[in-house]
């Protein structure tokens, strides 16, 4: 649908039929009862702006990651929650 009606990258959050991976490692620690309060995430590329709303409420205190996203708001969020962020080269 994305494609379809040629939504650029990072927009439109709403029209997309799939999880981001940050947001089913939230579902799948709740599903499996795991806590992941004060951990790192280590994902390929920096999240988007809803994925580190619900990492910042998760309590994920780093993330490490490979590539940016074009998501400027995500990089604010996640600085004024004092989240951790490092790129790595690969």
């Amino acid at each position: 649908m994305r494609e379809e009606l040629g939504v650029a990258s990072g927009e439109r959050h709403e029209l997309c039929r799939g999880l981001h991976a940050e947001q089913n490692v939230i579902i799948q620690a709740a599903y499996h009862g795991v806590s992941i309060k004060g951990a790192t995430l280590y994902c390929t590329n920096l999240p988007c702006s809803i994925c580190s709303k619900m990492l910042i409420n998760a309590g994920i205190c780093e993330i490490i990651y490979q590539e940016g996203y074009a998501d400027p708001m995500a990089e604010e969020m996640l600085k004024a929650a004092g989240v951790k962020v490092t790129q790595i080269d690969d």
